[in-house]
């Protein structure tokens, strides 16, 4: 038979062993709380409260971005981004390619085609106006080359 000591014994070795297995798994669990939260909330509630609030605030700021990008895609879209330019001489008499035309347009063909007529005794600069890649107004050869150059440009 075995002694009552004996049993006694195996009793509180079972026990110091199940106080370790314990011990270890209330330490696992801590650091992981620990890491699950911070100083600021002890306890579910509070980590559930301030991710909601964090979450509010990133969406206003996310709206506030999207804002912000409808407008500078706005201003993107209105700005000249074609550019073309044929320079060319309109007098037989005078040397060189002197002369221009500048088309500036934005992403909807909209904008400006600015020349500029040199001669010996005078320069002459004008300006008309492009919608939708044509104008109201007469243009030249060149005029026209330079639209269709900055409305073929890549895009």
């Amino acid at each position: 038979m075995v002694d009552t000591t004996t049993i006694i014994l195996i009793l509180v070795g079972f026990l110091i062993v199940w106080n370790g297995v314990l011990t270890y798994l209330f330490m696992r669990t801590k650091k992981q709380n620990e890491l699950f939260f911070d100083d600021d909330s002890k306890n579910l509630r509070d980590l559930v409260t301030r991710a909601i609030t964090d979450s509010k605030g990133i969406h206003t700021r996310a709206a506030k971005i999207e804002k912000s990008i409808d407008q500078i895609s706005s201003i993107i879209r209105n700005s000249y981004q074609r550019f073309a330019m044929v320079r060319y001489n309109p007098f037989s008499d005078t040397g060189g390619d002197q002369s221009f035309s500048l088309a500036l347009l934005d992403l909807n063909n909209n904008g400006v085609v600015i020349t500029s007529i040199h001669g010996r005794e005078i320069n002459r600069i004008y300006a008309k106006q492009v919608e939708n890649g044509k104008s109201r107004h007469n243009l030249s050869a060149e005029e026209e080359e330079a639209i269709k150059g900055a409305i073929n440009e890549k895009k």
